[in-house]
């Protein structure tokens, strides 16, 4: 029965260790920080970092549950998504919700100004 429960253990926590990764709107410091296909925007404007991912401007399908593609929000030449926020308690520290950025209908988490 020991081996049983050990070998469960060890299941739930490799479960576990899947479910793990950083999502959009996390801090980070390289790309590495972001998963397989992330991005770690990490300028003046986005302190602590911002995970993230490249995707294609009005194809929100391209970016993970719960994000919106930002035309142009890593750099002028690289669409990143961006979490979808209803209010600042949404986004984490030093972030807030707003609305209308770079023409995309939806609000995102984005650096307080």
């Amino acid at each position: 029965m020991k081996l049983s429960w050990n070998v469960l253990g060890v299941v739930v926590l490799g479960l576990g260790l899947v479910g793990c990764g950083s999502t959009v709107g996390d801090a980070c410091t390289t790309d590495g920080d972001c998963g397989d296909k992330g991005i770690c925007i990490n300028r003046d404007v986005t302190p602590g970092g911002y995970c993230s991912q490249a995707c294609v401007p009005g194809k929100d399908e391209t970016c993970p549950t719960g994000s919106t593609c930002v035309s142009e929000g890593a750099s002028n030449d690289v669409s990143a998504c961006f979490l979808k926020c209803t209010s600042t308690d949404d986004c984490r520290s030093g972030y807030r919700c707003v609305g209308g950025v770079k023409g995309n209908p939806n609000s995102i988490c984005i650096v307080e100004g």
